[in-house]
């Protein structure tokens, strides 16, 4: 009675795994960005590739993994992002989709000379993509709200411990898609 139970199951499994993908469209892209501040000596590159994957008119998953960079002067931070979320699209125009990203993020960083920084945040990123071509998008993420959470308190990448909103220009984002 289990075996046929289970077959039942796993069945069941394998066909709502198979109207989700033939429904899905998958994206590849991400973002790039720099920055440099020659009075203050302070300079920041980030390289954030991302994957995704559209289960809905309204529904998609993926992550972001990335890379930081930043020289303040004379201190260099490394650090990596892993940035799962899952987007609700709430909006649609012609080309035009507003969507809100509900992301938790985790990220590790080491000054050099010190022991490394672990942070994490839970929130929700405001965000716009236009469809360029079937194939090709632009993204952008406008801000964050949500709660950011440094080990032993400090101030890191994501920001200082707390809930709040960040709307200044290191939460704005562009990036590109390629549409499978």
């Amino acid at each position: 009675l289990n075996f046929i139970i289970m077959k039942k199951v796993f069945l069941v499994v394998v066909i709502a795994v198979m109207s989700l993908a033939a429904n899905a469209q998958v994206y590849l892209g991400g973002s790039l960005g720099a920055w440099r501040n020659f009075d203050a000596n302070v300079t920041s590159v980030s390289i954030l590739p991302e994957v995704g994957y559209t289960i809905s008119d309204k529904w998609a998953i993926g992550t972001v993994i990335g890379w930081n960079y930043q020289y303040d002067n004379g201190d260099m931070y490394n650090g990596v992002l892993v940035a799962p979320y899952a987007r609700y699209t709430f909006l649609k125009f012609d080309n035009v989709n507003l969507f809100l990203d509900g992301v938790f993020g985790l990220y590790t960083g080491k000054v050099k000379g010190f022991d490394a920084v672990n942070e994490w945040e839970v929130g929700i990123k405001p965000g716009v993509v236009v469809k360029l071509t079937d194939k090709l998008s632009f993204v952008t993420h406008v801000g964050f709200l949500g709660y950011f959470k440094v080990e032993d308190g400090g101030l890191g990448v994501f920001g200082h411990d707390g809930f709040g909103c960040v709307l200044d220009g290191n939460a704005l984002t562009f990036g590109l898609y390629f549409n499978f």
